[in-house]
């Protein structure tokens, strides 16, 4: 059974980490204000604007942010600020991270890193969502979805997309951006795959790079050790719906043999209107269940 945090209340505490790229005005400022607007008191790491190099900060510092934010009694969430890259840095630092009380974190894309360390070697549930100074800040949310999985005593969280392969299956959610779970194939850094149903999803990469990350996952036995498998909406990946239809034509061919259910375009991490998943937790794909065929616990604890 893994760590499940406590709920976020209105008031509480919210620590903005930076791990990977600087943050940028005016969606530094913007982000804030949405989280101020969510009923929360957002605390920032020092100097998020003052990096000149595509990393913020670097990886010791991130550590001592993260240590502070999960040492502190009046911070009730770790929020990470933006993506980008860097935060693959982390990985070897962070078996010195202590950690008495769990609490929520949430993070996506590059932050992926981070939250597969917490999810794989401290068994915490932790959320795949958009980022403050990213997805809040842009509005490219659903602010109601997220309040509803971090603050609230929700019913099961259910969730719409896409069949490319029917089926059903119970199993851990887990996966995150696809470029960085590629990246750790070969290391120990790779999250656990066996029962899991693992999304998959990033932003801005063409056909070819897309197909060339699936096939490398799937030389390397990722997907058949898998009960399901979520792909994400991948935005600005296709030029047009032919583009978009053709590619998923050959990997809905791929993927029928392995006889687990696929869905597509799911609304997690790089999407229109991002919801909040969480890792850690038991689902269910029903490819029958037309308007929601994913289901999920609630992530954290009441």
């Amino acid at each position: 059974m893994l760590l499940r945090p406590d709920p976020l209340l209105p008031g509480d505490g919210v620590g903005v980490f930076l791990p990977s790229s600087p943050a940028k005005e005016p969606y530094r400022s913007q982000g804030l204000q949405s989280l101020r607007a969510m009923g929360f008191r957002p605390m920032e790491v020092d100097g998020v604007l003052s990096a000149s190099d595509f990393f913020a900060r670097p990886p010791e510092q991130t550590l001592d942010d993260l240590q502070r934010f999960f040492f502190a009694p009046d911070i009730k969430a770790l929020w990470a600020g933006r993506g980008g890259y860097g935060s693959n840095y982390l990985l070897p630092l962070l078996e010195k991270l202590v950690i008495r009380t769990p609490k929520i974190v949430i993070a996506s894309s590059d932050v992926s890193y981070f939250l597969w360390h917490l999810l794989e070697r401290r068994q915490m549930v932790v959320f795949y969502g958009p980022m403050v100074y990213g997805g809040l800040a842009q509005g490219a949310c659903d602010r109601g979805q997220i309040m509803a999985a971090i603050t609230a005593n929700q019913p099961p969280l259910r969730f719409s997309g896409s069949v490319l392969c029917p089926g059903r299956a119970r199993g851990t959610l887990g996966g995150g951006c696809l470029s960085n779970f590629v990246s750790l194939l070969g290391t120990r850094h790779l999250p656990a795959l066996k029962n899991r149903i693992l999304l998959l999803e990033d932003v801005n990469e063409r056909p070819y790079r897309l197909d060339r990350m699936l096939w490398q996952c799937e030389q390397a036995g990722v997907f058949r050790r898998l009960r399901g498998l979520l792909l994400g909406e991948f935005p600005n990946c296709f030029q047009d719906d032919e583009e978009k239809t053709t590619f998923y034509g050959r990997w809905q061919e791929k993927l029928l043999r392995l006889g687990i259910p696929v869905l597509y375009d799911m609304p997690f991490g790089h999407a229109r209107s991002a919801q909040v998943l969480p890792l850690g937790v038991k689902a269910e794909i029903d490819s029958e269940a037309v308007a929601h065929p994913l289901t999920c616990e609630i992530g954290v604890k009441w």
